[in-house]
């Protein structure tokens, strides 16, 4: 250590010269990955599941098919029409965005019912045409029968019966319901005070690159029609739609990383100068500590890697890499500054502290890497790239306190700045525990098993039910109430149907039929038919038989005679006209439809016979995770998903990818957990050998896990895609605590544990503390999937630095005088202590 550490001073300014020239590039990489921010579910996801390929392959060959919903609250009925002047305006201007960003925009269904009225008797099923002809003619003979005196039957009445299409009027306007719902045809309700204006993004996408730019736009353009109080005061505007969703959720996020960057960085800052009461300290852990980070965010951009951006869950770890990585140095740093003001000159306190604590901050790092690198054996991405990142953090960690702090150190020292305040084992609040486990060991491990005990009974009765299956628990804390999770049950409450479809895709028209026909059977009965509003495809709208129901019509028309209209009722003949019409019939060609009714099917080649639309109820059903994934299957198993990489029909769209997700968690979760606590067991078998400190290291961390769940489930606190990283990293850092205290117990063999408490166990409190900041810092997070991640971390904090500092001393306690009583028996000489 004297030769490491006299190389490490001597080379010193070159190696830390060597390391800021890799800083600036590595500074570059960083900053390239934040700005990519990625909000996509499928960023969470392998790339090889169903959802995510399915997904793919609908941007490759679909335009847009996300909506923005722009939804007026008028406040009172009276403001009706200022809120449809005001969305006209703006409808108006939002037109004229470039076609790379919208694709149509609504503000109702009055083009759309314009066409269906001119093409109506081509969308009337061929055998309801053919029994409004048989109908017609049998009401036409009895007519000439009757004038003609050639009624044979005396029961016959003297006056022939009306046409009676009761059963064919019932049947279509049931299908009418958007007729029903906006009978003026626009996206408004004088009864439920809303308008809507909805905007048809030009293209799919999950993230918000698009989303932001739209909303940009749209708001700038609300300004300058000067806002809803130009048009009528008391009225309140929102967003819907997926759109809206995405970009509230990634602002939250952004919003959440600055919050806890700058709570992260002044709260470390602050302990550590309060805890070595040098103000060098901070220094000369976070330098070290800063550069170590800028260097891992730079290396997974690299192959084999290759990251260009963050998701969701990895967004934080920047705070996750700082709060934790931070141990080692505290560890070293503690050591050096207890060193020097025992009087040792700076050379030498760095030679003592790095051979004392190098095995067990190594030991630890790896560990804390280890359970980190677990998650990279999982497929879902979410927990992956957090496992790369963090494995690699905590390593990259460790190499800079020992290679970069001790020049760093001794720089900052060079004055001796350290010696200026007294050692480190004064009373403190250490003092406060040391005395308190000394004197009240028994009550402690009482407690300890008592605790454990309530722990394993509440575990006893986990289930499934114990994953978060409400995803609407996972978004921004305040979306219910003021955000897109208010304005968008009002819309669904509007417009009565969910507005972004799931999209099968096909190969062939021939096997879209087929997906279609299966889709409509399945559906038909329970529990699809409970939450499937409707399927839509090709045929739905271009209409089979054209030719033939051209020919039908023709022919009704000419029996519809003014003595067969005469014999029909008002409402009958408006029906009649409604769907015959008078105009000439040509055949619909796909180029002939609205590009608002072709949505989901129309793809980039013009052709719109290959998808089949399903659209579901709008409930609470569709955010939760057991309704999406039966949801899911069932689709799935209908049109013949079963087989990612089979040529079968692929089901796109939001809810598979939700249901893939939870999938992958059941799947992954309990794989990843497993692996991480085996890696730690074998890393600590390793550097401590089959001794009776592995036994108590490892007891140590299982006791605070078990503490941990039995909280979780005493506080109803439940496991979601985000939370579940908690548990395999808490494995490798919750154990850095124990091997550093029992370390320490090794090294100064005979030392009182109380001591050893007021040492390292102030490091170790001051390096749980830093980490409970790293984690804390997200809950400050209005994302309350990120939130709950903070939650669960800090509360597995607390139960590995109470067992490593509080049970574990006290284990070591009950030990020593069991040792003593014994000796007692065996020594004739007088016991001291009586």
């Amino acid at each position: 250590m004297r030769r490491y550490v006299a190389r490490l001073l001597q080379y010193g300014r070159w190696i830390w010269l060597l390391a800021l020239v890799l800083a600036m590039p590595a500074a570059f990489r960083t900053v390239g990955l934040y700005a990519h921010l990625k909000s996509d579910v499928e960023e969470l996801l392998p790339r090889r599941a169903p959802s995510v390929i399915a997904l793919s392959e609908l941007r490759q060959r679909m335009p847009g098919l996300r909506y923005l919903g722009i939804i007026v609250d008028t406040g009172s009925a009276e403001h009706l029409p200022a809120a449809e002047k005001f969305l006209d305006d703006l409808g108006a201007r939002i037109e004229r965005y470039p076609p790379s960003l919208v694709a149509t925009v609504r503000t109702g269904v009055a083009a759309e019912r314009r066409f269906f009225e001119a093409h109506a008797p081509l969308y009337v099923d061929l055998e309801d045409l053919q029994t409004i002809r048989d109908r017609v003619e049998a009401a036409r003979d009895a007519a000439v029968s009757h004038e003609m005196g050639l009624d044979l039957d005396e029961d016959q009445p003297s006056e022939p019966s009306r046409l009676d299409l009761s059963d064919l009027e019932a049947k279509y306007r049931a299908r009418e319901k958007d007729a029903q719902r906006f009978p003026d045809g626009r996206f408004s309700s004088a009864e439920k005070k809303l308008s809507l204006l909805l905007v048809q993004a030009a293209e799919f996408t999950t993230g918000t690159g698009l989303g932001r730019e739209l909303l940009r736009r749209v708001e700038r353009d609300i300004a300058d029609l000067g806002g809803l109080d130009h048009y009528a005061q008391g009225m309140r505007l929102g967003y819907t739609g997926d759109i809206a969703i995405n970009v509230e959720e990634l602002t939250a996020l952004e919003q959440d990383l600055v919050v806890a960057s700058v709570v992260v960085l002044v709260l470390v800052l602050g302990v550590v100068v309060a805890f070595y009461r040098w103000w060098a300290s901070a220094w000369a852990l976070l330098l070290p500590l800063g550069l170590a980070t800028l260097d891992t965010f730079a290396l997974v951009t690299f192959p084999p890697l290759r990251l260009t951006g963050l998701n969701s869950n990895t967004a934080f770890l920047g705070s996750v890499i700082v709060g934790n990585g931070v141990n080692t140095g505290i560890i070293l740093l503690a050591r050096y500054v207890e060193e020097r003001r025992h009087g040792r000159g700076i050379e030498d306190a760095l030679s003592l502290a790095i051979a004392g604590s190098r095995k067990g901050t190594l030991a630890a790092a790896l560990a804390a890497s280890a359970s980190y690198g677990a998650l990279m054996l999982t497929e879902f991405r979410g927990f992956n790239q957090f496992g790369v990142i963090g494995g690699l953090g905590m390593v990259l960690s460790w190499v800079a306190t020992f290679v970069l702090g001790p020049p760093l150190i001794a720089w900052l020292d060079r004055k001796g700045g350290c010696l200026r305040q007294p050692p480190l084992a004064r009373p403190s609040w250490m003092s406060h525990v040391a005395a308190f486990v000394t004197h009240r060991y028994v009550a402690i491990l009482v407690g300890a098993g008592i605790l454990t005990l309530a722990a394993t009974l509440k575990l006893k009765g986990v289930g499934r039910d114990w994953i978060e299956y409400d995803f609407s628990q996972l978004r921004r804390a305040d979306t219910h109430r003021v955000g897109e999770g208010y304005w968008g049950r009002r819309m669904d409450d509007l417009v009565g149907r969910y507005l972004t479809p799931l999209v099968v895709l096909t190969d062939s028209p021939e096997q879209a039929r087929d997906a279609a026909r299966s889709l409509r059977r399945a559906i038909s009965t329970p529990p699809l038919s409970e939450v499937v509003a409707s399927v839509r495809a090709a045929d739905d709208l271009v209409g089979a038989d054209q030719q033939r129901k051209i020919e039908l019509v023709g022919e009704i028309r000419r029996e519809l005679t003014p003595r067969i209209r005469s014999k029909m009722t008002p409402e009958q003949r408006d029906l009649v006209d409604r769907y015959l019409g008078q105009e000439p019939l040509e055949p619909v060609r796909p180029e002939d439809l609205p590009e608002s009714v072709t949505a989901g099917l129309r793809e980039r080649d013009g052709t719109i016979d290959r998808a089949v639309l399903v659209y579901p109820r709008p409930s609470r059903a569709m955010w939760q995770g057991a309704a999406i994934v039966s949801l899911t299957s069932a689709l799935r198993s209908a049109v013949g998903t079963t087989d990612a990489g089979s040529h079968s029909a692929r089901l796109a769209g939001s809810l598979p990818l939700s249901a893939d997700i939870i999938t992958s968690i059941e799947r992954d979760g309990p794989r990843a957990t497993v692996v991480a606590f085996g890696a730690v067991v074998a890393i600590v078998v390793l550097i401590f050998r089959f001794t009776a400190t592995t036994p108590l290291i490892l007891g140590s961390l299982v006791l605070a896990v078990t503490w941990l769940c039995g909280a979780m489930l005493a506080l109803g606190i439940k496991v979601n895609f985000c939370n579940f990283v908690a548990f395999p990293i808490t494995f490798g850092i919750g154990v850095d605590y124990a091997v550093n205290m029992m370390t320490r117990v090794r090294e100064g063999r005979g030392q009182p544990i109380a001591d050893v408490l007021r040492t390292t166990g102030g490091a170790v409190g001051l390096a749980s503390l830093t980490t409970i900041i790293g984690y804390g810092s997200l809950l400050f997070a209005q994302n309350r999937a990120l939130f709950s991640f903070g939650v669960v971390a800090v509360m597995g904090e607390i139960a590995c630095l109470t067992t490593a500092i509080v049970v574990l001393p006290a284990v070591l306690m009950r030990r020593e005088e069991s040792r003593e009583v014994a000796r007692s028996f065996s020594d004739p000489r007088p016991n001291p202590r009586t």
